[in-house]
Formats: C-alpha cells, structure tokens, sequence
C-alpha cells in the first residue's frame, strides 16, 4: 500500500483528545507461523488518518538522548474517534489561524505554519485499514523510527479498568471470559468459551458481549472476565520464546471487532456491491 510507504513531513497539532498507547512493531520474530498471525489480525479493521494524497497524517517527537526524531501516527479503534478528532482540530487550528491574522504585527512565518495546519485538517480523511497490514508494515524497512499510537475508545478503557479493579488501563483493551472448575483430582481447572462455528475462543473488543456471554450461564460464579491490552497480545503472537501451552492458547484465540466497525464494514461492503451493481435482491 504506496500510502504506507512513502510518509509526507505530514504534523499533528500537539496534544490529543483520547487516551493512548504508543508502540513500536518492530518485531523479528514469531510465536505463530507469519500466515497464522495475519489472518488473525485481517478481521479487525483500524482506522488511520490521511491526505488526500493518501499520506498519512503523523507527528514527528524528539528522540531521547539525541536520537533522531521518531514518527508517531495515530491507530483508532473507533472510527467515531478518528472523526470527532478531526473535527475538533479542524477548529482548532481555525480558531489559531484567525487569532494569529486578526493581531495588527501578525507574524507571516507564523501565519504561513498555521495555514499549512489548518490546510492540512481540512483535508484530512479516515483510511478503514486491516490490523494485519499495519503490522505487516510495522516489519517493514519502511517502519523505520516509525511507532504507532493506538487510540481506544474512552468507554471500553473505563471497562477494563473496572475488571481490574482500579487505576488506568495501559493499552486497547481485548476482553475474554473464563471459567473455573476443578478436575476429578480436586485440582483446579481454567476453561474458556468457545464459538459453536470452529471452536475459536472470541476476544472482544468491547465488554458488552462478555456480559452478554455470561447471561447465558446457569451458574455465574465460577465465570470471570478478564482483559488482555491489544499491544500485548500482538507482542505474544511475536514473541518465539513463549511456553508451547501459551502457543496453542494463541493459536485458539479470535479477534472480534467491535459492533461500530462490523457496522461500518457491511456497510462499505454493501455500498461497493451496489456500485458493482451486484447487491443480491
């Protein structure tokens, strides 16, 4: 994807609305076989910001220690998020703009950084992307003091600091339940739910299917939910030196979007099937 490839000197206005995770997918080697890892990954649509020119829209922070300068392009969970962002910093960089021509001794340099801003919003647009091709390109020579910051939605980072019981959630939250037993020895056994169709242990990316998942269960007090960052697991699924029992664990787990992008994706899906003029009736 060229657009990924080639990056524009392309800067975001300082500070974000959301809360966020920075991190590097730099990573050599894997847990799982290449193929494995990417079809997990292909069902979770992200979303990017961009140019018109089909560039995406990333910051440029200092390095520490004198290294060079580090790319940070945002990754939103929500496509409701990457939009209410870039509203919000089209005003902004309006209202910066005016203030600055408005000042009888405006300063042109800085009239001209601010119109590049505010150019640069106006513009902008939200790219649906697979999660597999980011981290395709994240082991890319092109990724290069490149990061991504992952951007949750504020609802789900509230849920998952509610299963743990307090204090901020470091990442995008994935959700899963488990339940506990014990084995005819007395020992005690940790179970996961599985989908009917293939047998895959779902990972949410929101909390409301759990709780729904748990109104099915008779008995709810051996069930718990628990909460797992995104980074981490990708982290796992690229890290060659887990246990074999964390492996086939891996291998059981499934990626579920959240409702908002499963929504969004039929309805792009169904938009290019009219256009082809294919829509079933």
């Amino acid at each position: 994807m060229k657009s990924l490839v080639r990056f524009g000197h392309r800067m975001l206005l300082a500070g974000a609305a959301i809360a966020g995770t920075t991190m590097g997918l730099t990573l050599p080697a894997w847990a799982l076989p290449e193929d494995v890892i990417l079809q997990k990954l292909e069902t979770v649509p992200m979303y990017m910001l961009i140019t018109d020119d089909g560039q995406p829209i990333f910051a440029s922070v200092e390095g520490e220690n004198g290294e060079e300068p580090v790319g940070v392009t945002g990754v939103f969970v929500s496509p409701s998020d990457a939009e209410n962002l870039v509203l919000a910093r089209r005003e902004e960089a309006k209202t910066l703009l005016d203030a600055e021509q408005a000042k009888p001794n405006s300063n042109p340099s800085t009239v001209s950084v601010l119109t590049e801003q505010y150019e640069l919003w106006q513009e902008a647009n939200i790219l649906p992307i697979g999660l597999d091709r980011i981290y395709q390109f994240a082991q890319s020579d092109d990724a290069e003091n490149l990061t991504f910051k992952f951007f949750p939605t504020v609802e789900q980072l509230e849920a998952a600091s509610q299963v743990i019981e307090g204090g901020s959630f470091p990442g995008v939250p994935l959700f899963f339940l488990s339940m506990q037993s014990t084995d005819e020895s007395g020992n005690p056994v940790t179970t996961f739910p599985t989908l009917e169709a293939g047998g895959q242990i779902p990972i949410f990316f929101e909390v409301d299917p759990i709780l729904e998942q748990i109104q099915g269960f008779d008995n709810q007090d051996n069930l718990s939910i628990n909460v797992m960052a995104l980074e981490v697991f990708i982290s796992k699924l690229a890290n060659d030196e887990l246990p074999q029992d964390e492996q086939d664990f891996l291998k059981e787990m499934t990626l579920i979007p959240a409702e908002e992008s499963a929504l969004l994706i039929q309805q792009i899906i169904e938009s290019t099937s009219g256009e082809n003029g294919n829509v079933p009736q």
